[in-house]
């Protein structure tokens, strides 16, 4: 059962990683777009 909710952990990280990229490179929010994924950022931008 581990493996899975590992695999779900890894998937979320890399729908929130592409969704970050796509955010920087269009321009839009960084702040928001990282509370909509719930990601917090080390250092305020």
């Amino acid at each position: 059962m581990k493996k899975t909710e590992n695999k779900n952990f890894f998937i979320k990280l890399l729908e929130d990683k592409e969704a970050m990229r796509e955010c920087i490179q269009n321009g839009g929010d960084v702040n928001k777009t990282a509370e909509e994924h719930g990601i917090k950022l080390a250092t305020p931008l």
